[in-house]
């Protein structure tokens, strides 16, 4: 595997973190540290809650492995020693299961620095006094593989660059960024308010920030007239089927609102004794002609045996949509068009809704 130039200082610098987490903290469970597009992180599992003062403790030390000029050396193992290699060092709990994502017959490497090593395919460089600048940034929570039902571990992000000119600059300019900020913004010039009682990522406009908004919107709609899109309105709201025919419901069900069932079904299915599990699955389920209808058009099975059940034991609902587009084909489909008619350009200022995690959330934006 081979990197930027720019990316190997910044995934040595993450290994360099590392190698100063366990010195600073010889208990930290490690998980992973890939180089990112501003910089890098570490996933690390501490029962103490890190704070900025222990990111300066961290810096202190990172540059006394850098001072050390340690060498970074690849090894290559074999899963068994892999294994050992990793109980070795206490780091089961997390390295294990990544180790367990290699492929079989995919070589599996570590690399070795110091006293430290980690199960890595690479690359770095080639010693660590080759990460001349770099600087801690900050400290997340992330939950493991980025699944809310795993634990939630601190991630500290940095950042690395070839220079400490170019570091220099790249941190002027988050400061800028700052000042910039929209949350910041928005409070400042009283554009929106964000209230915990409300729910975090929903936005109060205010008055002047309704103003702002409807420019924009102006200046939208008549950019999209110029390029041939005709404005649309749908509903809020659709029926499942209309939400299973296009793969959104169950397929991603995780990132989208629980499904609306209408309150006479939900009394009927109670006073059956229907547990949740069974509702779940009725909710999903569909017919052998809905599937066979689905497969046919797919031109391969995209539902299986598992989610066909009896017509009669279907459950019916709606869903809060997570997108435009299911509305907006029933729309071109409610009339016929000839190949002269395309392209058909729909366009709407629709209001989506996904289940987000509170980490996905940067004030009004997903980050």
């Amino acid at each position: 595997m081979s990197m930027s130039p720019l990316d190997e200082i910044r995934h040595s610098a993450s290994h360099i973190l590392a190698t100063a987490l366990l010195r600073v903290f010889p208990e930290a469970k490690l998980d992973i540290g890939p180089p990112t597009e501003t910089g890098f992180y570490y996933d690390v599992d501490l029962d103490h809650k890190l704070t900025l003062d222990d990111l300066a403790k961290l810096e202190v030390e990172m540059k006394k492995v850098i001072e050390e000029n340690q060498p970074f050396r690849r090894k290559e193992v074999s899963r068994e020693e892999a294994e050992a290699i990793i109980r070795s060092r206490g780091q089961e709990r997390y390295k294990l299961g990544r180790l367990a994502d290699i492929p079989m017959g995919e070589a599996i490497s570590f690399y070795e620095n110091g006293e430290f090593a980690d199960l890595c395919a690479g690359t770095h460089v080639r010693y660590t006094k080759g990460v001349k600048a770099f600087k801690l940034l900050s400290i997340a929570g992330a939950y493991h593989r980025g699944d809310e039902k795993n634990k939630q571990l601190q991630r500290i992000y940095g950042t690395a660059f070839a220079s400490k000119d170019d570091l220099a600059q790249f941190l002027e300019r988050q400061e800028q960024a700052k000042l910039r900020d929209h949350r910041k913004l928005g409070k400042d010039l009283q554009l929106f308010h964000i209230d915990e009682d409300v729910g975090q990522g929903l936005i109060l406009w205010t008055p002047k920030g309704a103003i702002v908004r409807q420019e924009l919107q102006n200046f939208i709609a008549e950019e999209l007239r110029k390029q041939g899109y005709s404005q649309v309105f749908t509903p809020h709201i659709g029926k499942l089927a209309l939400y299973k025919t296009s793969g959104h419901f169950p397929y991603y069900k995780e990132s989208q609102f629980p499904a609306i069932i209408e309150p006479d079904q939900l009394a009927q299915i109670s006073a059956e004794g229907c547990g949740c599990a069974e509702m779940t699955s009725r909710l999903e389920a569909v017919s052998s002609s809905f599937a066979a209808s689905i497969n046919e058009r797919a031109g391969k099975t995209v539902i299986g045996e598992d989610r066909i059940k009896d017509p009669t034991t279907l459950l019916d609902g709606f869903m809060l949509k997570p997108m435009n587009c299911p509305h907006h084909i029933k729309i071109f489909a409610s009339q016929p068009h000839s190949y002269r008619d395309l392209p058909v350009r729909l366009a709407e200022f629709g209001t989506v809704y996904r289940w987000e995690q509170s980490g996905e959330l940067n004030g009004m934006t997903r980050v």
